[in-house]
């Protein structure tokens, strides 16, 4: 066993997940950096540590030292203070100052740094507004550097111990040693796993008071993520004690103080989180107070002046509703509260364009709004009004948990007629925040497709509300002739029927199936497709007109190993910035994985990459507004040349690629396909197994939700 000590000059890869690292150390025994392999989570440039391990020879790679254990230490050397002074970690002092700093005070310059900074204005160039900057930026360094030294046991990485030093700041030893368990809810990238490890390496018990809670609230967070509003108790004690390894009895007595503390809501045999109850319960008790007014918009002797003007319309603009139309129109004017459904192609938006031009001749104020950026850009301008996104319409602001919104009971929206489109992608959360921004007497209208997927976030809001059978709802199902043209909008209405589509794969087409039950061979064909052949056939940007969609992440056929394959072959070229086991560059199309309303970027929200600085400052351009990330928060990006189906909700893309193989047949669900199908605006192409298709088309079991919402409604 050798034992190597110096400083980390370059991080080349470190998985966040398992934390194999490969680094560069400039170790005080060698002239030249050495390449470093192994488990080394807490490390990054400029950190100095002490390592113990092997040397070996990589067949590819030369000479490696595999490290079997390490430890951060502070540099005792001038040449490790050098080393760690250039690295770009303190802010102000780049290789030329470090040198001049280090020649003055040597081995001492770290005391000096944390004892007697003011002495760094012995040193030219050194004033009172830089000495500032190098001061904030050391004792940032070195809170930091504190807490590794704490934390470098438990396996958490920089990045991480960074998030919990922003989160915590000096407390943070302190606030973890009291109870490791509040990372899961106060740290984004904690789950329960990695705080019960740090946990039980603080000596808790297996059967602590503390963590079985924990656990139990996890339960509950995961049942939230997988779009449940509550859980059964039965369910949530079984998977409670199955999680944490204890027996039902434990998780039954730890429950109970949960439901006694209020940290839990109990009713009815089934366990809410507090504001997950909180949104359901006000949610149905505002829509049970709109249906009663409902019917009451527009008075008895305004009747026949609607009506004239309708028929004015007609004349005008020579559009003649349909029956179920024309009844829609007619409940969207006359009620407070109204749904508006159907597929592609049935005239929904065509419907809304008559009811706010009547709305706006007659000075009314109306607001236009969807649930993310992507979706307010496809519905775009009704009668001259611009749609906005709902966080935009609701004056969002950043609170200590998220979003705040500044519309809310005492400030409500002005609006007389809110219209929201793309409801299935609203959560219950977003729903509630929307009501309370309501007066009474404004009229709502809300729009969408009940054959698609539910919202990422918990609840079932638009099938609940259909459900519950209390609020005016016409579904449009007649296709217009234009849009039944469209191979694409033919096969979405097949679908909904439960048919399979016939793909005759005619040149005059605009859907499209290429067979292959080989999966290497489907990931060959949809890369050429996405590079070559569509770009060249219908002259389409290879990178921003085409999105691949896929059921699942994990898989040959996966969201990940296809981003991997296209960037591979899309963007081969420029600066690179590894995180992970993912590298990005610039022009790389990326998602954002979770709110952040500092950036005002939100999940779901696409963009392409505009450059990498040298201090590794990544801009991301998401068309209204440009980002910056540093490399600790690339864990908010993935690649984007191919999305989860899920992610694509409310978007559109002028092509849509689709992998369809009997691999995914977990997830393999009639409106998964319809809602893929539906991304695409002018081209949409399958690959893969009709098998798959079939399968997917007579499964329309759509996942099952725990919510209340329906019940809530239909009873007072």
């Amino acid at each position: 066993m050798t034992t190597l000590n110096g400083i980390v000059t370059d991080i080349t890869f470190q998985n966040e997940d398992t934390g194999f690292t490969v680094l560069k150390l400039q170790a005080e025994t060698d002239p030249s950096p050495v390449v470093c392999v192994g488990v080394l989570p807490t490390v990054a440039a400029g950190s100095s540590i002490t390592a113990r391990g092997t040397w070996r020879r990589h067949e590819r790679f030369g000479p490696q030292f595999e490290v079997e254990s390490y430890e951060l230490v502070r540099p005792t050397t001038g040449k490790a203070v050098y080393t760690l002074l250039s690295s770009g970690l303190i802010a102000n002092i780049g290789p030329s100052r470090a040198k001049k700093i280090v020649d003055r005070f040597g081995v001492d310059t770290i005391a000096i740094l944390d004892r007697n900074p003011e002495k760094l204005r012995e040193i030219p160039g050194i004033g009172v507004k830089i000495l500032n900057g190098i001061k904030e930026a050391w004792n940032s360094h070195k809170s930091i550097h504190d807490l590794m030294l704490f934390l470098q046991e438990y396996g958490i990485t920089v990045n991480l111990a960074a998030k919990i030093y922003a989160a915590y700041g000096k407390k943070a030893k302190e606030v973890i040693s009291l109870n490791p368990f509040t990372l899961i809810d106060d740290i984004w990238g904690v789950g329960f796993k990695k705080a019960d490890a740090i946990a039980r390496k603080l000596g808790y018990e297996h059967d602590s008071y503390k963590r079985i809670r924990a656990g139990l609230i996890v339960c509950l967070q995961n049942a939230v993520t997988d779009g449940h509003c509550y859980l059964p108790e039965k369910e949530l004690i079984h998977t409670g004690a199955s999680l944490l390894d204890v027996p039902e009895e434990m998780t039954t007595f730890s429950l109970d103080h949960l439901i006694t503390s209020q940290q839990v809501i109990h009713e009815n045999g089934n366990i809410f989180l507090p504001a997950l109850y909180r949104a359901e319960k006000f949610t149905a008790e505002v829509v049970q107070s709109r249906c009663s007014s409902n019917g009451s918009m527009i008075k008895e002797a305004d009747t026949g002046t609607f009506e004239n003007w309708l028929k004015t319309y007609y004349r005008r603009t020579g559009f003649a509703a349909d029956p179920k139309q024309a009844d829609a129109i007619r409940g969207i004017i006359s009620n407070s509260t109204f749904l508006l459904t159907g597929g592609p192609g049935t005239g929904k938006t065509t419907l809304l364009q008559v009811v706010v031009s009547y709305l706006r001749e007659h000075n009314h104020l109306v607001s236009l709004a969807a649930p993310t950026g992507r979706a307010a850009q496809r519905m775009g301008s009704i009668s001259g009004l611009k749609a906005q996104t709902l966080h935009r319409l609701l004056e969002f602001r950043r609170g200590k948990k998220g979003a705040v919104f500044s519309r809310n009971r005492d400030n409500p929206l002005l609006a007389e007629t809110v219209i929201i489109d793309e409801v299935s992608m609203i959560d219950i959360f977003l729903m509630s925040s929307l009501l309370q921004a309501l007066k009474p007497s404004t009229r709502l209208v809300l729009v969408g497709d009940n054959h698609q997927l539910p919202s990422v976030g918990p609840g079932n809001v638009l099938s609940d509300l259909i459900a519950s059978k209390k609020i005016p709802h016409v579904h449009l199902s007649t296709i217009f002739r234009q849009a039944a043209q469209s191979k694409i909008v033919q096969s979405a209405h097949q679908i909904i029927r439960g048919a399979a589509p016939h793909f005759a794969n005619d040149q005059n087409d605009n859907c499209f199936f290429i067979e292959e039950n080989d999966p290497e061979k489907s990931i060959r064909i949809i890369v050429d497709l996405v590079a070559h052949r569509l770009p060249k056939s219908y002259s389409l940007d290879p990178v921003a007109d085409i999105q691949v969609l896929a059921p699942m992440h994990k898989g040959i056929l996966g969201t990940q190993n296809l981003n991997s394959e296209l960037q591979r072959v899309l963007n081969t070229g420029g600066e690179r910035i590894i995180r992970g086991d993912r590298a990005f560059s610039r022009g790389d199309k990326v998602m954002q994985v979770r709110n952040n309303y500092d950036r005002e970027v939100f999940n779901g929200d696409i963009g392409f990459i505009t450059g990498i600085s040298p201090d590794s400052v990544l801009n991301v351009d998401f068309g209204n507004k440009t980002a910056t990330y540093s490399v600790k928060d690339l864990d908010e990006l993935v690649q984007a040349y191919c999305i989860s189906i899920h992610k694509s909700q409310g978007c559109e893309f002028k092509a849509v690629v689709i992998p369809c193989t009997t691999r995914h047949y977990i997830m393999l669900k009639r409106n998964l396909i319809y809602t893929a199908l539906t991304r695409a605006r002018e081209l949409c192409v399958f690959v893969g197994m009709k098998k798959a298709l079939a399968m997917a088309i007579r499964n329309n079991e759509a996942l099952s939700r725990y919510s209340m919402l329906a019940r809530r409604i239909q009873v007072p």
